[in-house]
């Protein structure tokens, strides 16, 4: 799937909304690191999530790509995923979070969270 990224004064599509910046919860409420960027198709339907986390004094960042059938909830201030902070953790990762993921990449992504190629 042809992918791009939302440049910051662009949004997906509704459902969805703003999420960059917001901080992201497993589920089991353990808050693991922040919305970086937001990748679309080309009908501007949000695909996946950059869930950056940052390491000793914010040190070490890195970005996990995460389907955005991975959301189980959408917040003012917060995203609740509907996988654990492990799930995330062992995430296929984003080499340059500021391209688009190649569609080898999204496909590994929705295979470690279980859920096929829908490429």
């Amino acid at each position: 799937m042809n992918l791009s990224r939302l440049e910051r004064h662009q949004h997906p599509r509704p459902p969805h909304h703003e999420l960059r910046q917001k901080s992201v919860f497993d589920s089991g409420s353990r808050n693991i690191g922040q919305v970086g960027n937001l990748y679309v198709d080309d009908d501007r339907d949000l695909r996946f999530l950059d869930v950056c986390t940052s390491g000793f004094l914010g040190f070490g960042t890195k970005h996990y790509l995460v389907p955005a059938e991975a959301i189980a909830e959408e917040a003012p201030g917060s995203v609740t995923l509907n996988v654990d902070q492990q799930a995330v953790e062992n995430a296929p990762t984003l080499a340059n979070p500021r391209t688009a993921p190649d569609e080898e990449l999204q496909r590994a992504a929705h295979e470690h969270f279980g859920l096929g190629a829908v490429l």
